[in-house]
């Protein structure tokens, strides 16, 4: 498999949300341009004060609220998908169609680290979800799933280790 270089990835997410922006009749302005940009470059997530932090890193001068409009913007078009966890605390992160992904995650308990995109995880848990939850749900609830997160807290591999 391919290694995809960030700058691929960068140019792939903005090319991708910049079309969908402009079918939607908006325009790819600085701010959007620079947050789409920062939620690609490593695929993590991102909450609203993060993502004001990584700007300011830049001497960006773009404000808190342009930040919460633009990710409200960006989350309502699909570009980005907006993540809960179960303290309330509501993260962000770059996709091209939210709604047919699978998202896994596991949070750190002891420093707090969010751990997405983990191979190892993704295979395991993807694996058996998609071969009988889904299925069975379909079979027993009458439901169908489109997409799914779940969500793991423990010890990540260096609060592990110490």
């Amino acid at each position: 498999m391919a290694k995809i270089s960030k700058e691929n990835l960068d140019n792939k997410h903005v090319s991708f949300s910049k079309e969908k922006l402009i079918k939607a009749g908006y325009k790819l302005t600085k701010s959007r341009e620079v947050i789409i940009k920062i939620l690609g470059e490593t695929l993590k997530l991102y909450d609203a004060d993060s993502l004001y932090l990584e700007v300011k890193k830049d001497n960006l001068d773009i404000g808190i609220s342009t930040i919460y409009r633009t990710l409200e913007l960006l989350n309502r078009l699909q570009i980005i998908c907006r993540i809960i966890f179960g303290s309330g605390k509501t993260y962000y992160m770059l996709a091209e169609d939210c709604h047919k992904q699978t998202f896994i995650y596991m949070v750190c308990n002891n420093c707090k680290k969010i751990i997405t995109n983990n191979e190892c995880l993704n295979n395991s848990i993807k694996i058996r979800l998609k071969d009988s939850a889904k299925k069975d749900i379909l079979d027993n609830c009458n439901l169908k799933i489109d997409n799914y997160q779940v969500l793991f807290t423990g010890l990540c591999d260096e609060c592990n280790e110490s």
